[in-house]
């Protein structure tokens, strides 16, 4: 079965990925790997933070810190997906963004990775980098990028 790897984050681009993502896991029959990337400084750990599809985000209370925070986006994604009828899982993985989605698409020979655009001004993307941009020159795989304006 094919496996579509879907980044988000706590954005509400997040929620436009996430939709689109059903889309293409409905029409290509493929399941979903949802990915939150945190910076290695606040992560709770070294390895992956498996999440399955079916558990309440409510249930998990108000995020404290960007690892809790990256659960929730993942938790969300992952019952949107649900809700659709998506067979779906999730991670949270420390790490730099592009580097770190990238590499996950090739640990699970993705199909497609989807993803969103922040629509940087030209100065924060001299001073940050665009992740989805980065992404686009490294990934072995198609990139769908959402770039609809918020």
């Amino acid at each position: 079965m094919k496996t579509l790897l879907v980044a988000v984050d706590n954005s509400v681009v997040a929620r436009k990925v996430v939709a689109l993502a059903t889309e293409q896991a409905l029409a290509q029959q493929a399941e979903v790997m949802v990915v939150c990337c945190v910076d290695t400084s606040y992560s709770a750990g070294s390895a992956p933070l498996e999440i399955t599809a079916g558990e309440d985000p409510a249930d998990f209370g108000v995020a404290q810190d960007e690892q809790n925070t990256a659960e929730a986006v993942v938790r969300h994604a992952l019952a949107e997906l649900l809700r659709a009828g998506v067979n779906a899982r999730g991670r949270v993985i420390a790490g730099e963004s592009a580097e770190t989605i990238v590499a996950q698409a090739n640990e699970l020979s993705a199909a497609m990775i989807i993803m969103g655009r922040r629509h940087l001004s030209p100065f924060n993307r001299l001073l940050k980098g665009s992740v989805s941009a980065a992404v686009i020159e490294r990934a072995h795989c198609p990139v769908l990028v959402d770039v609809r304006a918020d």
